[in-house]
């Protein structure tokens, strides 16, 4: 928001567009590029601190992104769904500083927790590009979705991604089809399982030093989960 600032004072000071264009530009690369030193508020061990640079440097750029991922998961649903973004507030901390932060991604205006949705966010030791079905939303989807059909959806998944029956933890496994196979049947078998699975970007990753490649493996990584949600939410009620 810093940067919105300067922007406007350069516009009132000096008429010429060039200048101004320049701080545009600037405010962009700051806002929209997830870096390296992003993963630096988790060092921050206090409530208060860690709040403070959750809200100045990494929501900012979420609300950034925001219209790029939009755009995204509307193009991978043919057009056919329309979502809206849910910003971590992490209200429920009084004492611990929030150890993950997020942007979620529903087709339902004022909430995501009940619905399978999409994640974009923050570990101490990865940003994450996810599809999750939480605890809340688990059994809509089991309602409509059997077992053979749950893991014929997640066959697609490539090579390269990531799957666990837990969101409350960074720990991920490959995408094998063995591992496949056990979060499915952990998934059928426990009460409060839930299925995550998606791609992750470490904080050494070429990926944070280049916006372009960086945001391409966003979209593609979402537009790849894209009919792994459609498979398992179209017998739901989004809205």
């Amino acid at each position: 928001m810093r940067f919105s600032l300067i922007a406007l004072v350069v516009l009132k000071v000096n008429s010429s567009y060039t200048e101004f264009e320049e701080v545009i530009m600037l405010k962009r690369v700051v806002t929209r590029m997830f870096t390296k030193s992003d993963f630096e508020i988790f060092d921050e061990p206090t409530l208060p601190g860690r709040m403070n640079l959750i809200k100045t440097v990494i929501d900012p750029k979420f609300e950034a992104i925001t219209p790029t991922v939009l755009a995204t998961l509307a193009t991978a649903s043919g057009d056919d769904a329309v979502f809206y973004p849910h910003i971590a507030k992490h209200l429920r901390r009084f004492k611990n500083p929030p150890v993950d932060t997020w942007v979620a991604f529903s087709e339902n205006k004022r909430s995501y927790k009940a619905l399978p949705h999409f994640e974009l966010g923050f570990w101490p030791e990865r940003l994450f590009i996810y599809f999750d079905i939480l605890d809340e939303s688990k059994a809509s989807v089991q309602a409509g979705v059997t077992a053979e059909q749950l893991a014929t959806a997640l066959a697609k998944l490539p090579s390269d991604y990531l799957i666990s029956n837990d969101h409350s933890s960074a720990k991920m496994n490959p995408a094998t089809a063995a591992n496949i196979a056990a979060a499915v049947k952990k998934f059928g078998q426990y009460k409060h399982s839930e299925l995550v699975l998606g791609r992750a970007i470490e904080p050494d990753s070429d990926l944070l030093r280049d916006e372009a490649a960086q945001h391409a493996y966003i979209n593609e990584t979402f537009t790849t989960l894209m009919p792994i949600y459609q498979a398992l939410t179209k017998h739901l009620a989004l809205h």
